[in-house]
């Protein structure tokens, strides 16, 4: 317990634009970086796990990354500002499922 108390810090020199955090099914803090457009993971006590994704269009790729969350089934969900997508990764990284284009209509997102 912090009583509010700031605790540590973390991740100085390696995360540029951190944008979203999540605390992900294996307990690990899940964190978006819209600068390096990819996924760094962490323990709860801060010490670095790994990272994924990395800059582009393609399928686990990332461009413009602003917000995440996390399931209890281990899926990381993450919405892509660039790509006006939703990229669905599991807790090793991979991409299982993106879905959405620049648009309006169904199923397409402006700017997510």
């Amino acid at each position: 317990q912090t009583n509010g108390q700031f605790c540590f810090s973390f991740g100085s020199g390696q995360l540029g634009h951190p944008v979203d955090v999540a605390v992900s099914a294996n307990n690990h803090l899940v964190i978006v970086d819209n600068s390096h457009h990819c996924i760094y993971t962490y323990t709860l006590d801060g010490h670095y796990v790994g990272k994924f994704a990395s800059y582009g269009s393609g399928r686990g790729r990332l461009h413009g990354p602003s917000s995440l969350t996390t399931d209890l089934c281990g899926f990381i969900i993450v919405a892509e500002t660039c790509n006006h997508r939703v990229s669905i990764f599991d807790k090793d990284g991979n991409c299982v499922h993106c879905f959405g284009s620049n648009g309006s209509g169904d199923g397409q997102f402006e700017y997510p």
